[in-house]
């Protein structure tokens, strides 16, 4: 691919889309708009006096404008057929290595097949100005719409743009599900019928039930459809309710189930048996998303309480990421379900309000649960005892744990890209005074394959149960977009934000704010700038500093009392 093209900015006048290039020999390429594999495309005309491509939206070809498609701006690979010639001879090598008994299938990647017409990189700036882009065009008074949204995309390890062209209709009834419009494919429709008919069913039944039992304010149910067993903020809070014999006063109930996890056949069945058990309750706590509450119009009396599992960390997730792939429906979000959530600090509370679509005044500032007696210097003490019996290698050692948090959409396709681990480096750096400990994210599944020369000071620790108790004998975190941060950094210990793919991270994944801004430590793209960073202790500890003091607000009450006075024994 030539690398020296680049879309340096887009910008509108009017109906005018104007795309400005850099790059040599400009004006003897050839441009066009297209689908992802050129099945819809048209030609544009090149400006060589202003270096840009003006795209009139209303006039793209023959007076037509662009249909309901997805489109990426191309140039003409000028050495197509040369790369042609390489890429014939490289799948020959694939395929020779393949074969053979030294290498595995996974470290083995097939060359990609060169391309005649070719997106266009864009550069970094663009790449973040893209989501203010968005253009829509009404008519016909407000009754139909023209749209075109930009989003950052990757393409061979390159940054580019796509735009998303519709003509929309107004919806009077944004309440209904239209599956027809939603999918084209007709078994992805029946698919879809029948889970929407599914939940309908469900939620019917649990109308019927929770009508039946009455609500006396006494009941209380914990329960997780992502972790089992119970774990974090709910694990805390049943200790608090239990050690003060509201055990006595309420009674509590448990549900906990990886429910994606689980057969998709058999999760109609799970939820059916779930719609019985939150039917009865007047208390109900969750630690993440739970798709059961979708479908569910809880009854008035019943609260819904999320306690989320995880502090504030940098990725947005929920409403924040409105109109990103993924992002939750205007209506159809348990989000929306929540009579309050429990955040750490009024600091917190746009984030959350913005994360879950709720008000502000309904987002708590009573702590996070799981660092009730976090810092108390006798727990410290005998975690650090214990641990250090069981392993006795580690004592004397500086501990380096690292613990970043996974790539992909979700939980089926969490991954983390161990590429960008150097061992080599990592053990030399370790020499005789640090231990390096591997903590990857639950979801993910492929843990870190340590060659066996370097595992007596690199060592994968993701088993551990509790990720804060090792933050006891933690001496410097590595991590990334990761919430860990939150609990970690009340130990006032260096962290390093390790983000090799940060601008793409960023731009793809969507953040609520950026690493560079906010970010409590040294951030590195590359291993060596971490390495240095260590061997330096260039920590940038100042920004910890103001991290803490913005995050955390001063209460002598415990998170759990609070909750218990102001939500469990509200009048």
């Amino acid at each position: 691919m030539n690398d020296e093209i680049l879309i340096k900015d887009i910008y509108w006048d009017r109906i005018y889309l104007n795309i400005e290039l850099t790059g040599k020999n400009l004006d003897n390429k050839m441009f066009m708009i297209a689908t992802k594999k050129d099945a819809f495309s048209y030609p544009l005309t090149f400006h060589p006096e202003k270096n840009m491509i003006v795209i009139n939206i209303t006039n793209i070809n023959n007076r037509e404008m662009l249909d309901n498609r997805t489109w990426y701006i191309k140039y003409k690979n000028d050495n197509y057929a040369n790369e042609l010639i390489i890429y014939e001879k490289e799948y020959e090598e694939y395929l020779q290595e393949k074969d053979s008994n030294h290498i595995q299938d996974m470290d083995i990647k097939a060359p990609l097949k060169p391309l005649e017409w070719i997106p266009i990189p864009i550069s970094i700036d663009l790449g973040y100005k893209l989501a203010h882009l968005d253009k829509v065009y009404r008519y016909a008074g407000t009754t139909y719409a023209y749209v075109i949204s930009f989003s950052a995309n990757k393409f061979r390890e390159k940054l580019i743009c796509t735009l998303t062209t519709t003509f929309m209709v107004k919806n009077n009834n944004p309440h209904k599900r239209y599956f027809n419009i939603e999918t084209k494919k007709w078994k992805k429709r029946i698919k879809k019928r029948i889970i929407y008919y599914a939940e309908l069913f469900n939620n019917f039944i649990y109308q019927i039930l929770s009508r039946l039992f009455p609500k006396k304010g006494d009941k209380i149910l914990l329960m997780s459809e992502t972790r089992a067993p119970i774990s974090g903020n709910l694990k805390v809070l049943n200790e608090y309710l239990i050690e003060h014999q509201l055990d006595k006063k309420f009674k509590i109930s448990y549900y906990f189930t990886k429910t994606l996890e689980k057969r998709r056949s058999r999760i109609f069945f799970i939820w059916l048996k779930l719609a019985f058990l939150t039917a009865k309750q007047d208390f109900i706590f969750v630690d993440d998303y739970s798709p059961f509450f979708k479908y569910i119009t809880l009854h008035p009396k019943t609260k819904l309480i999320q306690v989320w599992h995880a502090g504030v960390g940098f990725k947005s997730v929920g409403y924040a990421r409105f109109g990103e792939k993924g992002s939750p429906y205007p209506f159809d979000t348990p989000h929306r379900k929540y009579s309050y959530t429990i955040v750490g600090g009024q600091a917190l509370q746009e984030v959350y309000a913005e994360a879950f679509g709720i008000d502000e005044k309904d987002c708590l500032p009573y702590g996070v649960m799981r660092i009730d007696g976090y810092m108390d210097k006798q727990k410290i003490s005998d975690f650090k005892k214990s641990f250090y019996q069981e392993y006795p290698q580690f004592q004397n050692k500086k501990i380096i744990l690292f613990a970043p948090t996974f790539r992909g959409t979700g939980q089926r396709s969490a991954h983390y890209p161990y590429k960008n681990l150097d061992f080599k480096q990592i053990y030399d750096m370790c020499a005789d005074e640090y231990i390096f400990l591997i903590k990857m994210h639950p979801f993910i599944t492929k843990l870190p394959d340590i060659p066996v020369e370097f595992q007596d000071k690199i060592i994968d620790f993701s088993s551990f149960p509790d990720i804060n108790q090792l933050f006891y004998v933690t001496d410097i975190l590595i991590t990334d977009y990761s919430s860990n941060i939150y609990e970690f950094s009340l130990q006032k210990k260096p962290i390093i934000f390790y983000a090799f793919d940060k601008d793409e991270y960023e731009l793809l994944r969507s953040v609520h704010r950026r690493l560079d801004d906010d970010a409590p430590g040294k951030v590195c793209q590359t291993f060596e700038e971490v390495i240095d960073t260590i061997h330096k202790k260039d920590f940038q500890l100042e920004k910890l500093e103001l991290f803490v003091k913005k995050n955390f607000d001063d209460s002598h009450l415990s998170s759990c009392e609070q909750v218990v006075n102001n939500i469990l024994n509200a009048k």
